[in-house]
């Protein structure tokens, strides 16, 4: 599918954003996520490592990730002219004109 080809998917913008999203999820590591992080897990628990403790740890990647995510929602820093996105809020399924933006510097790591 042609990304300009003004139907009504917006691939280019879809495009940006997943990348962005797939440069979060890099950043902890190379693909293939299950298998690697399954045989991972695995190793830890031969070691040692308790359910709690790798629960706690992934909690931490996810918080991590999450951050990463919202801040990219806001600013993608990516120098794509492109397309981009924008959170906004509804009410009642009707647009109210305002942004949702700064989600990041709302979230407590020690929550």
């Amino acid at each position: 599918m042609d990304l300009d080809d003004g139907g009504t998917i917006p691939q280019r913008a879809r495009q940006r954003f997943l990348r962005g999203m797939w440069e979060i999820v890099d950043e902890h590591g190379p693909g293939p996520t299950y298998v690697r992080g399954d045989a991972a897990r695995e190793r830890l628990e031969a070691l040692g490592a308790s359910a709690d403790d790798l629960r706690a740890y992934a909690r931490l990647v996810a918080y991590e990730a999450l951050h990463s995510a919202l801040y990219f929602l806001d600013d993608p820093a990516d120098d794509d002219p492109g397309p981009g996105w924008a959170l906004v809020e509804t009410v009642g399924g009707e647009l109210t004109g305002r942004l949702v933006q700064g989600l990041y510097e709302d979230l407590d790591p020690d929550r």
